[in-house]
């Protein structure tokens, strides 16, 4: 002990056994401050780490919404084609009150001339066919027989037919009325004919395709104006192009 600086020196002694006196409650303070310290990062650190696992998990939430909602959409447009083939595939049949409504706006028309033609091996698109001509004959048009032929193009739907009449003569009113009921029906896309010479004239032909037609198919018509028509026509075993 000896060898201690002023350990022999009472002054010295008291001097030194106070400043490390003071040393020690300096390091003791850093102690507890640097204790403090410690704790209120660590209190941090867990804080971040709660925060970036809350957005880890908010974003795995928003990616899984992301995924049901595109799901969803999925479904739902294949539930609108789905109606829409459904729509389709009944817009080629007569239901009883289609039948009526027929019934009733052609009835005013007697005496029409009509030929209705469908597809060869087209099951559907005859049994059409063949109500169409029920009502007709029903409502006196002269529909005596339905032709189902073997056509050169696969018609689209519906096709009205008719020939374009002489320069100052007008389409019979009967052909108006047959156009907006088939409209109505949702049986024709648009208020529309596709003129056809090789048509008889006078005469109404109505071509039973496979599907529902659209509006490029026929020239649009104008409401309580005579039908009027301006593209080709698909007829029996010929696609004639005016």
């Amino acid at each position: 002990m000896a060898m201690l600086p002023g350990w022999n020196s009472l002054e010295a002694v008291g001097s030194i056994g106070h400043s490390l006196h003071m040393t020690a409650m300096v390091v003791l303070a850093l102690l507890v401050v640097a204790e403090g310290l410690a704790l209120v990062y660590d209190d941090r650190k867990y804080a971040l780490v709660g925060a970036a696992e809350r957005e880890t998990i908010v974003s795995r939430d928003q990616e899984g919404l992301a995924v049901v909602e595109r799901h969803h959409n999925e479904i739902a447009a294949l539930q609108r084609d789905l109606e829409e083939a459904q729509r389709q595939q009944a817009s080629l049949r007569l239901t009883t009150i289609g039948q009526q409504a027929l019934l009733d706006a052609v009835s005013p028309f007697p005496g029409q001339q009509i030929e209705i033609v469908s597809m060869l091996g087209d099951p559907d698109g005859q049994q059409f066919a063949n109500d169409f001509a029920s009502v007709a004959q029903q409502a006196g048009w002269n529909a005596t027989s339905t032709n189902e032929v073997a056509l050169a193009t696969n018609p689209s739907g519906i096709e009205v037919l008719y020939r374009e009449p002489p320069v100052g003569e007008v389409p019979p009113p009967a052909l108006a009325a047959l156009v907006d009921v088939l409209v109505d029906l949702r049986i024709l896309p648009a208020r529309s004919v596709t003129i056809c010479e090789e048509v008889a004239s006078e005469v109404i032909r109505l071509v039973v395709g496979t599907r529902s037609a659209t509006a490029e198919l026929h020239s649009s018509l104008s409401p309580k104006e005579p039908p009027e028509a301006r593209n080709s026509a698909m007829v029996p075993d010929t696609a004639a192009e005016q």
